[in-house]
């Protein structure tokens, strides 16, 4: 289990990174071919197509400056080229082209599902909810 920690881990914080700096192209590479993919939003979007996936992010990312982005592990299972788990987010964020707008923290629950691609683990499939707003000090795994 310890090993699928890790390979999380370095997905989501690659993941984690790409988000931060507003990078949809690097978004879309943590993610499975099309033909494997389904993305349901917190917002109820359900995208199956890395196009659509790419118009999300770009206009997520035209909306909201993000300022942080953390995560946290908070169980794990691992299967034949598979590892499931399920995370909690909090994302920093202001909006854009408002005048005086004001920090926020969104926080997101999570279950992902993993898959092995050509030696690399993809998010084949997402699902996130909001949640109420973690704290400031939100710990992360």
């Amino acid at each position: 289990m310890a090993d699928s920690r890790e390979t999380i881990r370095s997905l989501f914080d690659l993941q984690a990174e790409n988000y931060s700096r507003q990078n949809s192209a690097g978004m879309l590479d943590h993610y499975a071919p099309e033909e494997d993919l389904l993305f349901w939003s917190s917002e109820g979007a359900q995208i199956s197509g890395h196009d659509a996936l790419k118009v999300w992010y770009e206009t997520l990312f035209n909306q909201f400056e993000i300022l942080s982005v953390k995560y946290r592990i908070e169980s794990a299972w691992e299967g034949a080229g598979q590892i499931s788990c399920s995370t909690t987010w909090q994302f920093e964020t202001r909006l854009k082209e408002v005048e005086g707008a004001v920090v926020e923290l969104q926080s997101l629950r999570a279950t992902h599902v993993l898959q092995q691609y050509q030696g690399e683990w993809k998010i084949a499939h997402i699902h996130s909810s909001p949640i109420g707003q973690a704290s400031a000090d939100f710990p992360t795994s």
